[in-house]
Order: structure tokens, then C-alpha cells, then sequence
């Protein structure tokens, strides 16, 4: 992820050194794409990193259950019942 960020942000200063050297539409172009590129990769990494932290606690005789996402738990019993 350092790496992503690296190249964006070079990305941004070299598309703005562009449009400053000659300012025109696709420079300009260049550097709110790059720009939206180096917001988008830091939101990206804090997401990552607060949807990491799980925490789950339980007591004696308990069974604890986690998952990264929503899970179903049933019967898994194998015998048939009711015959």
C-alpha cells in the first residue's frame, strides 16, 4: 500500500508541474484525476485498517464465533430426527 501511495503522489506532483509549465484542459484533467487517485488510495488504507480490529470475548462453558462477515448457524447434526 506505501508503494500505491508513492506513485500517486508523484503522480500529482507531476501532472501539476505539467500544468504549470503548460496549462491547458488535459493537464488539468491529469491532475484532478491523479489527485482523486492519492484521496482515493488513503481512504482506502484507513478503511482497511478500522475494519481489522475484532474483538470478542467470552465465558466459561461459552462458544465464541467470529467471522468478517455476516455468518448463519444452525443445526449440524447429521442424524435424521423424527424417525
Amino acid at each position: 500500500m506505501i508503494a500505491i501511495k508513492i506513485l500517486t503522489i508523484s503522480a500529482l506532483l507531476g501532472s501539476i508541474a505539467w500544468m504549470v509549465h503548460s496549462p491547458d484542459y488535459e493537464p488539468a484533467v491529469a491532475s484532478i484525476t491523479s489527485l482523486s487517485a492519492c484521496i482515493a488510495a488513503f481512504i482506502v488504507d484507513r478503511k482497511r485498517q478500522n475494519s481489522a480490529a475484532l474483538h470478542q470475548s467470552v465465558t466459561k462453558g461459552s462458544i465464541g464465533v467470529q467471522a468478517g462477515g455476516n455468518i448463519s448457524l444452525g443445526n449440524i447434526n447429521t442424524k435424521d430426527q423424527g424417525k
